[in-house]
């Protein structure tokens, strides 16, 4: 979902909406300073891409999403999976996102939001698997 929302945001690119974006960036970057897991930064940053496609359905969906990640279960496994290490290179990520939204070319655009959840995948499951009581 999130690949077919960066291409659409991409196309829509506007001065408001990277402001907006890039402040979703800065808040990762001082949480992150701070030593706190910039949870909700982060999806300010996803809510803000998809409100860039001007649909406010898609926007909502994927903040409903992004809510999901974050149940009692999720949380506990989050705890595993994330650390000051995980969260700059999903900062990182969001940047490469960022610069292309702001080429506004939809397909770098798309990619970089593909490897940002693919390698954001693969972090979870692997840390989780790492996780001494990953499965208690």
């Amino acid at each position: 979902l999130e690949g077919a929302v960066v291409t659409q945001a991409a196309a829509r690119v506007s001065k408001a909406g990277l402001a907006r974006v890039q402040a979703c960036l800065e808040g990762m970057r001082q949480d992150i300073r701070r030593g706190r897991p910039p949870v909700e930064a982060d999806r300010r940053f996803h809510v803000a891409v998809a409100e860039m496609t001007g649909n406010s359905l898609l926007a909502r969906l994927v903040g409903e999403l992004f809510d999901g990640r974050h149940s009692p279960l999720s949380s506990r496994m989050r705890q595993r999976a994330e650390s000051a290490k995980t969260w700059v290179t999903a900062l990182e990520e969001h940047e490469a996102i960022y610069r292309a939204l702001e080429q506004k070319d939809p397909q770098e655009a798309a990619a970089a939001m593909y490897s940002h959840l693919k390698a954001s995948g693969e972090r979870w499951i692997e840390q989780s698997a790492a996780a001494p009581d990953a499965f208690s």
